[in-house]
């Protein structure tokens, strides 16, 4: 199968967890393959460049999320739907298709899980940001001085090396959703950030995808520590007057932007944990799951004489 996901240049931990979580169950990644396999991440999206290429060819959806946009995404008959991320994302489609969590959460069938969940505790709370959130603050600064282990979302050192980071946790705080999903299977509490979001990605968009997967895990009630990215200048309120509305002049000041992190991530209390019959049943129904379409790849395979 061709394995179809969003591919940052610098890396996104979240989006790579594909490359490195699918081929442990489906075989390697086969690049223009009659099949695709769309896992992780939020990409059911209208007029999405990653399925242009795919609209003939089968595409199996295993726990995707939909990424909000002005013009509604549908699927056609070339589209095999499995599963869903969450209650948001099957709502989108009138809840003609089940919803699980994410898939991520396979992670918890894997041969590694044991190792990962075992990893000997070395940080006290770890912080994640959100990818596109690296250009604005100097993320290792902030953690030194809060005396926080910082965890990089582009995963420099390769996706296990990054696991193994958030499993050597005793807690972490993420703006990246990955970070906090990771943190959950992993039996970490995690607690979620917002900083860059709202600007680089859309509130609307952020906002939808942590909900649908909070409560597929039945952890809506929780806290997230707001951080303002950009402040208005003295001439904000001028500049919008003079302009009918259409300046708007705020900027970003680093320092400013650094001290706010470093005081309102001191102060985090409240982390959160799905319950442990939450988990084990994604688990079950995602083993059918995982299951269920590897018994229907071996019989294609043997059908056409290779191997999965």
């Amino acid at each position: 199968m061709e394995y179809v996901y969003y591919r940052d240049a610098k890396g996104n931990f979240g989006d790579d967890l594909n490359a490195w979580l699918w081929p442990k169950f489906f075989g390697a990644h086969q690049p223009g393959a009659n099949t695709a396999f769309v896992g992780i991440g939020s990409i059911l999206c209208h007029d999405s460049p990653l399925f242009r290429p795919l609209a003939a060819s089968r595409k199996i959806v295993f726990g995707t999320g939909v990424r909000l946009a002005y013009k509604p995404f549908a699927f056609d008959d070339t589209w095999d739907v499995r599963f869903l991320r969450g209650p948001l994302s099957a709502a989108y489609f009138d809840n003609e298709h089940e919803h699980i969590a994410d898939a991520a959460y396979a992670l918890g069938l894997t041969a590694d899980f044991a190792r990962l969940r075992n990893t000997p505790k070395k940080y006290k709370v770890s912080v994640i940001p959100y990818f596109r959130s690296l250009e604005y603050v100097n993320w290792p600064a902030v953690c030194e001085q809060l005396g926080f282990h910082f965890i990089s979302p582009s995963a420099e050192k390769g996706i296990e090396h990054t696991l193994e980071e958030i499993a050597a946790s005793e807690m972490v705080i993420a703006e990246a959703m990955h970070g906090a999903i990771i943190a959950d299977i992993l039996r970490v509490p995690w607690s979620r950030f917002v900083l860059s979001t709202p600007v680089t990605e859309g509130s609307g968009v952020s906002e939808f995808k942590w909900m649908d997967w909070q409560q597929s895990i039945r952890q809506v009630r929780t806290d997230t520590t707001h951080v303002k990215l950009f402040r208005k200048s003295f001439l904000h309120g001028w500049l919008k007057t003079l302009s009918g509305n259409r300046v708007n002049a705020e900027f970003l000041v680093p320092k400013v932007v650094h001290n706010n992190l470093v005081e309102q991530l001191r102060n985090v209390r409240h982390f959160n944990l799905s319950a442990d019959p939450v988990l084990d049943a994604i688990n079950t129904r995602l083993f059918d799951k995982v299951a269920g379409l590897k018994e229907q790849l071996n019989t294609i395979a043997y059908d056409q004489g290779t191997t999965v």
